[in-house]
């Protein structure tokens, strides 16, 4: 029930003043940043699967197991379909302005969403053999020494195969949502809904096709993500994953330690996605056209939002009191940890340049603004922390 209030909430407080035009206008391009969301993120729905020791043990066959995993998803999806609907009904001054008009694109942007998130599934479920591959064989070795000797970059051969899934899902989302939009305007909006059908039905025709080996997939898939994502992590796996001498950006007195919560954080959490994932946002606010100062508190708010990938290593089970007193002085911890968050500098500047080609901000002053508090809170969160540590207060 909350959600749905939430939901209601957020989506008249988006648009509910807006004109149709405005409202057709922004859930297009919320549908692009939901194809780019269901790309990535499908994946760390689905896996590792807590009752795969449940569905082992009863055996599911085909249908079950499928209507288990959509079954899954849907409870993290239902609140888009809500809000899609709320974005274009949710009119607090004409409701009857366009009504089949609305009708029309609330049934194209469901079934648009709806595509993307089975195909999406699809591809993921089916990964988990290729992948496992990638990551054992000679090929997958080879191509992540080179990674690591010539890019400085730790990369898991694994996860290509998930990054391909990333983006065929983008281009075909984004390619459907594109073709649809040029021919429900040269045409007519029911054209865009036929578009958008005709691939829920190739949707529809993936699932029916991968149901031939569902049951394999799934187990194996699920057994590499669960590996993947640092469920069953061991000592040498995790060496292997990232090696100290790739953080070259690291001063050498204080590498390993970056080392060990870089990997700690790894093992917790997709940084890298999930900062990718906030620039996206960020870039699709942007697009909204607010007042710049309100886009400045917006990079503001984002890049504070950094420190929270160095607070997991003040947690007990990540890095014990007793444990850093003994292996290095106070100065050198601080250091660490904010060493940790620098290596978020580059993303932070390339996507506040990309915004300001695109839409004139923030400009080069208001960048300044939002490294300087992001390098000074980074240091501050670094040493309160500490300062806990060595007086023998507990952290969290």
């Amino acid at each position: 029930m909350s959600a749905v209030v939430l939901t209601t909430i957020l989506g008249l407080l988006w648009t509910g003043d807006s004109t149709l035009e405005s409202r057709i206008i922004t859930l297009r391009y919320f549908l692009f940043v939901l194809t780019g969301l269901a790309a990535f993120l499908t994946p760390y729905f689905l896996f590792p699967d807590k009752n795969s020791p449940l569905i082992q043990l009863g055996n599911l066959g085909k249908k079950s197991l499928g209507y288990y995993i959509f079954n899954k998803l849907g409870s993290y999806c239902w609140p888009v379909y809500y809000l899609i609907a709320i974005i274009l009904l949710g009119d607090l001054h004409n409701f009857f302005n366009g009504l089949d008009y609305k009708i029309i694109t609330l049934l194209s942007s469901w079934s648009l969403f709806s595509s993307v998130v089975i195909i999406s599934t699809v591809r993921y479920v089916k990964s988990g053999p290729s992948s496992q591959f990638w990551k054992e064989s000679q090929k997958g070795k080879l191509i992540r020494q080179s990674v690591a000797d010539y890019l400085k970059y730790p990369l898991d051969p694994g996860s290509i195969p998930s990054l391909i899934n990333t983006l065929i899902i983008l281009l075909v989302g984004s390619g459907t949502i594109i073709f649809a939009v040029y021919a429900g305007d040269r045409i007519h909006p029911f054209a865009e809904l036929m578009v958008f059908i005709s691939l829920l039905i190739y949707a529809g025709y993936s699932v029916r096709k991968f149901s031939v080996s569902m049951i394999r997939d799934f187990y194996s898939s699920n057994s590499f993500f669960r590996e993947f994502f640092g469920v069953t992590m061991k000592g040498e796996e995790v060496l292997e994953s990232r090696k100290v001498n790739q953080l070259w950006w690291v001063p050498d007195f204080i590498r390993v330690h970056v080392w060990q919560f870089i990997v700690q954080i790894d093992r917790i959490v997709p940084a890298g996605r999930i900062v990718a994932a906030g620039h996206f946002v960020v870039l699709f606010i942007a697009y909204q056209r607010p007042d710049p100062q309100f886009l400045v508190m917006i990079w503001v708010v984002f890049a504070l939002l950094h420190h929270l990938f160095s607070l997991l290593t003040f947690r007990q089970v990540i890095a014990p009191q007793w444990l850093l007193r003994w292996v290095a002085p106070v100065h050198i911890w601080i250091l660490s940890r904010f060493w940790i968050q620098i290596r978020w500098i580059l993303p932070l500047i390339l996507g506040m340049n990309l915004q300001y080609f695109l839409f004139g901000t923030p400009d080069l002053k208001s960048q300044a603004a939002v490294l300087i508090t992001y390098l000074i809170s980074g240091f501050i969160v670094s040493a309160m922390g500490m300062a806990k540590t060595f007086n023998g207060a507990k952290t969290y």
